[in-house]
């Protein structure tokens, strides 16, 4: 048994290969430059990741504008970093989770630019789609269940960027985390990123579910149960700021209502009904409180 390579930072400590993994590993690196790649060997699956050749889609590059001018503050994208930046990023961010007792994909090997890492199994996302038509109860029960893992998260101050179930994952019967390349609360105070989390995992919840009506309430029941006061205040905040632009996002739907519309409308009218305690004082959404 062999290491690959400098795989010490790793959140869970390194992989162990044989020589012939590191063989078939080393290969791949060196033949294929893909932003994620999959490389199965005959005795497990490894994920190769790098950084600096994501293409990123065109409205990130309008995120920042648009917290500005629609002045939600929420929306601010986090920095563009150089890809050496990034991945330090990404893997302080993975090792924080799993110093809170969270489980992350582990590393075999990392350079730089570019990490190989153990498979994480099924997404969440991938689990979901088979229980919809099979177990419609188990279904729901998976988005609560992942609800009150992001409150957990939140309690332990940490932030998720981009919570959405393709990113979650089970092990052990344990809710898992990867994909930690956003860190909004390097750009905000850490509540307003956690509000933002939920809100974004709303966006889920509320056109994934079978019954929402059910699902929606006992979802946010299961992460306020963990969550702050501050995070439970912002939380509201933010949804008084889409409230506000929610007629804006209705007029361009009836032009072309496409399922990012469709989410944010459905998230924003259900948790501006929802049973959270009632903010202190909602002029804190008032334009131009957070600069």
């Amino acid at each position: 048994m062999a290491y690959l390579g400098d795989g010490s930072g790793a959140p869970n400590g390194e992989i162990e290969l044989t020589q012939d993994e590191i063989a078939d590993v080393l290969k791949a690196l060196v033949q294929s430059d893909g932003r994620v790649q999959r490389l199965d060997l005959p005795n497990r699956r490894l994920w190769i990741k790098r950084q600096g050749v994501k293409v990123l889609p065109r409205f990130v590059s309008l995120q920042g504008l648009a917290a500005a001018l629609l002045r939600v503050p929420h929306l601010r994208p986090s920095p563009q970093l150089s890809p050496a930046a990034m991945q330090a990023r990404e893997i302080a961010r993975m090792r924080a989770f799993a110093g809170a007792g969270f489980p992350v994909p582990l590393i075999a090997y990392q350079s730089k630019t570019a990490m190989v890492m153990t498979d994480a199994g099924e997404t969440l996302a991938q689990r979901l789609k088979g229980l919809r038509k099979t177990d419609p109860d188990a279904h729901e029960a998976l988005l609560v269940r992942a609800a009150e893992a992001l409150g957990r998260v939140h309690a332990a101050g940490l932030s998720h960027g981009r919570p959405h179930v393709r990113d979650f994952f089970l092990r052990d019967g344990d809710v898992g985390f990867m994909d930690f390349e956003e860190d909004p609360a390097s750009v905000m105070p850490l509540e307003m990123a956690q509000a933002r989390d939920v809100f974004l995992y709303f966006l889920v919840v509320a056109s994934a579910s079978i019954r929402p009506d059910e699902t929606c309430p006992a979802a946010l029941a299961a992460w306020s149960r963990h969550a702050s006061v501050a995070a439970r205040h912002e939380l509201q905040v933010l949804t008084a700021l889409a409230g506000r632009i929610l007629p804006l996002i209705r007029l361009i739907g009836r032009v072309h209502m496409g399922s990012d519309l469709r989410r944010f409308i459905m998230a924003t009218e259900f948790l501006r009904q929802a049973p959270l305690p009632e903010a202190e004082n909602l002029n804190t959404a008032k334009a131009g409180h957070y600069g």
